[in-house]
């Protein structure tokens, strides 16, 4: 499937997200921004564009790796640990250039993104976001010389397209479990999910945090708010607030940042 290269990049990356994985700075997410790109530390110096988005520039003679984040890359959360591991990447692979693209929405902009990175000239291209599936796959079907890794989801093609994502499910029981057992000593028995979309992804990382909360807290009964973005800190917000005001006291959410 994937040359030699890639695997090394890819052990780098997963070596980066055990190190720095619970080191993220938390800190306050900005607003949704216009998408954005970033080369290596540097703006390109004559960008292609895709889908309204600047396309940042390969460097010739080294392995060009791109990145295609949902939100903003220090939104403190899921883009901001990739660039993490992007940064780790870059300083500690010899001949490897690596770049991000930011904000980009998931559906047709997506697309015009990947496809715009893969004309560029890019060989591998991690794109971060479930909504990037569909997208991924078209544009390595049009590329067979592009490798491209969806962080998430569930399709592969065998040769120039495949996925990854860790086990988060493990994570969210555990954290399930915790949440009930404070609930239960604490005598209410309310907790608070906020939900992104009713897609495998979260069903699977929802359900997990309830069933932790089940062991622990057999009584416990779990309130859900949809809301139907990835990032948007307002709506974050409104949405944990109406769960406190239902009388929920431990609010998990599924949203990328701790808005």
């Amino acid at each position: 499937m994937f040359g030699k290269r890639i695997w090394i990049v890819l052990s780098v990356l997963l070596l980066a997200a055990l190190v720095f994985g619970g080191c993220v700075a938390s800190q306050p997410a900005a607003a949704p921004a216009a998408p954005a790109e970033q080369g290596g530390g540097e703006a390109a110096a004559a960008p292609e564009s895709g889908g309204g988005v600047q396309i940042p520039d390969i460097e010739d003679g080294k392995y060009n790796v791109a990145f295609v984040y949902v939100g903003p890359h220090d939104d403190g959360g899921w883009s901001q640990a990739h660039d993490v591991g992007r940064e780790y990447v870059e300083a500690n692979l010899e001949n490897v250039h690596t770049a991000y693209i930011e904000n980009v929405a998931e559906g047709a902009d997506a697309e015009q993104v990947i496809r715009s990175l893969a004309r560029k000239g890019f060989d591998v291209i991690f794109t971060t976001s479930f909504g990037f599936m569909d997208a991924s796959a078209m544009v390595a079907e049009e590329f067979p010389d592009v490798d491209i890794v969806h962080i998430s989801g569930f399709q592969s093609n065998g040769a120039n397209f495949g996925n990854l994502m860790g086990a988060m499910e493990d994570m969210k029981y555990l954290a399930g479990m915790l949440a009930g057992s404070r609930a239960k000593t604490d005598g209410n028995p309310r907790l608070g999910y906020i939900a992104t979309f009713p897609i495998p992804e979260e069903l699977r990382l929802g359900n997990a945090f309830a069933l932790g909360a089940q062991q622990t807290c057999p009584d416990c009964k779990i309130d859900v708010r949809w809301i139907f973005t990835w990032h948007d800190p307002i709506i974050e917000k409104e949405a944990a607030a109406s769960l406190f005001d239902s009388g929920a006291q431990i609010v998990m959410t599924g949203a990328d940042t701790p808005a």
